[in-house]
Formats: C-alpha cells, sequence, structure tokens
C-alpha cells in the first residue's frame, strides 16, 4: 500500500490517494479541489478508483467530490450527518469563505464502528470523532497502523471547534478515547499539515496536553 498526499486549495487541504499496487486500485480521501490535478496523478500511476471517503462536510474537503465521483462513477461515503452539511453551502461554509456555493452528496452513508472494504489493502474502519463537526469521521487501516484524521487531529494541533456544531470538549474527549487508544506506532494523516504518529501527539500535542484548555 502506498499513500500519495496531493495538498491542494487556498487552505492546503490533504488530499490522499491510497493505492494498493498489488490489485492496481485505490481510493481517494477528501478530494478537496483540483480535480484534474488528482485525475492526472491517478492516471499516471494506472490506477483504478474504487471509492472516495468524505471525513467531514466542510467546503475544504468537498471542492472536488462531484468532478470525480462522476469521472470515475464510483461512490462517495460519508456520515449521514456530513453527507446534509455537504449539500448545504452555509453550513459547509463556502457561501461564507469563497462567496460562491460547493454543495455534494453522499451515495454510502456510514457509521462509528463499521469496516468499509474495496478489496485488497483497501479496507477501513470507520471511528467517528465528533467536535469539529458532529459527526467527523476518521478512517483507519487496521493492518497497515494508518489512520486518516480530517481535521479532528493534526501534528501539534487539533481541529477549530468554532464553526456550526463544533464543541472543544467533545472534541478532546473523543481524540483521547478514539484515537488516542489506537497502536502508538499509527501513522495520522490529517486533513492540514504534515503526517504524524499517535505517539507522537499523545506525548507532544499541546493541546492534549492540557496546555491550551
Amino acid at each position: 500500500m502506498e499513500i500519495i498526499t496531493i495538498t491542494v486549495g487556498q487552505l492546503e487541504t490533504n488530499s490522499y490517494v491510497i493505492a494498493d499496487f498489488d490489485c492496481m486500485t485505490c481510493v481517494i480521501v477528501d478530494p478537496a479541489g483540483e480535480g484534474k490535478r488528482i485525475i492526472d496523478e491517478i492516471t499516471r500511476e494506472g490506477l483504478t478508483v474504487k471509492g472516495i471517503l468524505i471525513t467531514h462536510g466542510h467546503f475544504d474537503h468537498i471542492g472536488a467530490v462531484n468532478q470525480l465521483a462522476t469521472y470515475y462513477e464510483v461512490p462517495v461515503v460519508a456520515h449521514m450527518e456530513e453527507s446534509n452539511m455537504m449539500a448545504d453551502s452555509q453550513m459547509n461554509y463556502s457561501v461564507y469563505f469563497l462567496q460562491r456555493a460547493i454543495v455534494s452528496r453522499a451515495d454510502t452513508f456510514v457509521e462509528a464502528g463499521e469496516t468499509i472494504s474495496f478489496g485488497g489493502a483497501l479496507e477501513f474502519i470507520c471511528i467517528e470523532v465528533p467536535g469539529h463537526t458532529a459527526n467527523s469521521l476518521c478512517y483507519y487501516i487496521e493492518k497497515e497502523r494508518v489512520v486518516f484524521t480530517g481535521d479532528t487531529l493534526m501534528a501539534g494541533a487539533i481541529g477549530r471547534t468554532d464553526f456550526y456544531d463544533g464543541d472543544a470538549d467533545t472534541l478532546l474527549n473523543a481524540i483521547r478515547s478514539e484515537l488516542m487508544t489506537l497502536p502508538g506506532e499509527t501513522a495520522v494523516y490529517p486533513g492540514h499539515g504534515d503526517d504524524t504518529t499517535i505517539i507522537t501527539e499523545k506525548t507532544s500535542n499541546p493541546f492534549l496536553l492540557g496546555r491550551f484548555l
């Protein structure tokens, strides 16, 4: 398995292509924008796309969803409540940040604890980590010890909680109970910034150590 990071958009959102080169297939996590650039990368690698996973519904994580879902004719996976946010340009903040509407929807809905498999190494456990949004999902590949955290947990930081349905206490509690309990060597691929590990964040993230509370 290989993880290709494509950072796009004015908020420098990480979009991920998770490739299983044994099967020559891949899954896209949070296609945030610049759809052609993502398509070109996938074409260059000769991969077949099996699905699109959405961590949460904010505009800076969904900008290329419609383009890629149509181009590849694959399912878009998210929590149902996050899909509702994706479809509402006020709830997803696109009209406020961009002065234009970005809307999309998921067509496959998952909840906490579910496993969604696209074959081969592309098997993801859905972990619900509310607080940045009400139903943010992280996607964990247990065999590879890799988790895609969206805007819940980042290197040395946590997600903002001053948006619609955000709550700092909820987010911190969820990170501690749902993410900090993963194996320490688990690689964390966040929605913004560099990748990190669970043990690094457990021992040095100032929010989790209480310095910014």
